[in-house]
Order: structure tokens, then sequence, then C-alpha cells
């Protein structure tokens, strides 16, 4: 930190304080945390939220989404999550039959929307004690701030080769692997409803 200039190290200090104070009002608390479900544990209404966000993952890049989790747990995770039903791996069956991809299958769609509801609903409480205009330059400062970071929250994208390769009935339900991005207009209409 010592190369970085005055102004940035104040800056720095303002963003730990502005964070620590963001936890001491409970609102850094994440929205995906503890999603209400009965037969399924936080991190397995977590993945799926995860998967209905962002399509088909691969299993490394569903890892890092969900903190880390490491290989073992993620695999045994997914394994109750096939049993029940919800989510399906997929393997790659003309390139590296090693590089396993995991989407929702119906029944965990539905489920994913209903984690997506509660989710919306947390968002648009720490949303609603700011103004509409603060609102919208909030949305605007955090969409420059990951386009600045590189965008790198978004899963790769398939190759269309890659999206051939499945079966057939799997390709019927092809979706592209980033989701757009919802622009400002829409995070508003979501707050609004949701409140």
């Amino acid at each position: 930190m010592s190369e970085l200039s005055a102004e940035v190290r104040v800056q720095v200090a303002r963003l730990k304080n502005l964070l620590i104070d963001v936890a001491r009002c409970g609102a850094w608390n994440s929205p995906l945390g503890s999603l209400p479900h009965s037969e399924l544990d936080p991190m397995e209404v977590q993945t799926i939220w995860w998967l209905k966000a962002e399509s088909l993952l691969p299993v490394n890049v569903l890892a890092e989404r969900l903190g880390g989790i490491a290989p073992p747990r993620l695999s045994r995770l997914l394994d109750r999550l096939e049993d029940a039903q919800l989510v399906q791996r997929e393997r790659s069956v003309r390139y590296d039959r090693r590089r396993v991809r995991v989407r929702l299958t119906e029944k965990g769609r539905a489920l994913a929307e209903q984690a997506d509801t509660v989710v919306q609903e947390r968002m648009a409480r720490l949303l609603m004690p700011l103004e509409g205009e603060q609102r919208s330059a909030l949305m605007d400062l955090l969409e420059g701030w990951v386009e600045a970071l590189g965008g790198k929250s978004r899963a790769p994208e398939l190759a269309p080769s890659e999206v051939a390769e499945t079966d057939t009935s799997a390709a019927n339900d092809v979706e592209p692997t980033a989701a757009p991005r919802p622009t400002h207009a829409k995070l508003v209409a979501i707050t609004a409803n949701a409140a």
C-alpha cells in the first residue's frame, strides 16, 4: 500500500470505515444468506440461485460463486441436488470429459424463482431508504465499478461447438451462460415491485 498516493490511501480508509458502518447497520449481510427452504440447506439454495442467474456453469466457476467451496464439498452438494432432481451435470463429450457443467432442471428453476423473490425483497429493503435519484446514482456507480473491474463476475461464454455437443434433450434447454446485465430501469422496476 506504500506505493499508493495519499489520495488513494484516504479513499481506502473511507471505504473501510463505510463498509464497517454498513455492517453495523445490518445491511452487509448477503441477500443470498439463509434463503428459506424447508428441505435444503442454505448453500444448496444459493447454488440453485446462482444457476438461475447464470444458466449453465462449469463446476469450477460455480465453486467460485459459492465463495471458493472446496471441490469435494461441492461434489457432495451437487450429488444431493441431483438426487432431488434440481440440477443436472453435463460432461463435455467431444473435447474433455473432465470438464463438467451444471444446469437447473425444471424443478430446480421453479425453486430458484422462489429464492429469487426473497433475494429481490431483501435488496429492495436495502435500497428503499434512498430517494429515487440516490438509488439511480448508486446503481450507476456500481455498474461503473463492475465495468472497471473488468466484469469478472460473469461466467465464461460457451463456445458454439460446446453447445452443439450436448445431447438433443439438453441442447433444447441451452441458454446463454452469462445472462444479460439488468439495466438501471430494470433494477428500479424490480425495487419498486418488491417494495
